[in-house]
């Protein structure tokens, strides 16, 4: 069974978050075997619709991190 979630954070710290995130996951969903199904549970599990569900993830990912940061500095911690 494939971890949807690791391999999300995977593509996100290789590729950004850009579309070419999107164009690797999309080829994974189509020649990978089994990686649909497990993708289908997955966002059932989490909530997630299958047409976009993944994108959901990567957003609240980078929306966590924004956020983290964020804080760090209101803090006065700049970098």
């Amino acid at each position: 069974m494939n971890d949807i979630s690791e391999i999300l954070r995977e593509l996100l710290d290789r590729f950004s978050n850009t579309s070419d995130l999107d164009r690797e996951f999309e080829r994974m969903r189509r020649e990978i075997e089994g990686f649909e199904d497990d993708y289908s549970v997955w966002c059932e599990e989490n909530g997630y619709n299958i047409k976009d569900g993944y994108r959901d993830f990567i957003d609240e990912i980078v929306e966590s991190q924004d956020s983290y940061w964020d804080n760090y500095q209101e803090f006065g911690n700049n970098i």
